[in-house]
């Protein structure tokens, strides 16, 4: 899935790794909010905010409660895609 978002651009890298810590953690069952990712990326929340509201939009990842304050994060099968390409 070779993609301009992934490979290319500016922030690829950490979109790239929102996406394998988001999966990682669901499949612990483990909550991710928006400030653990900030916290494992070592960045802030608003730099995570923008990366993850464009992988939102393009159906990367989804919130699992809308409107609901802290935003749970889940990954969905276009993210797992992505993230089990870049595994190795």
């Amino acid at each position: 899935m070779k993609t301009v978002l992934f490979y290319f651009s500016k922030g690829a890298r950490t979109r790239v790794k929102i996406i394998k810590i988001i999966d990682s953690l669901n499949k612990r069952n483990k909550p991710v909010f928006l400030n653990t990712l900030s916290k494992k990326l070592k960045i802030s929340h608003v730099a995570v905010k923008k990366h993850v509201d464009l992988l939102r939009e393009l159906s990367y990842i989804k919130e699992i409660n809308p409107k609901g304050k802290p935003i749970y994060l889940r990954v969905t099968q276009k993210g797992k895609d992505v993230a089990k390409e870049f595994e190795k």
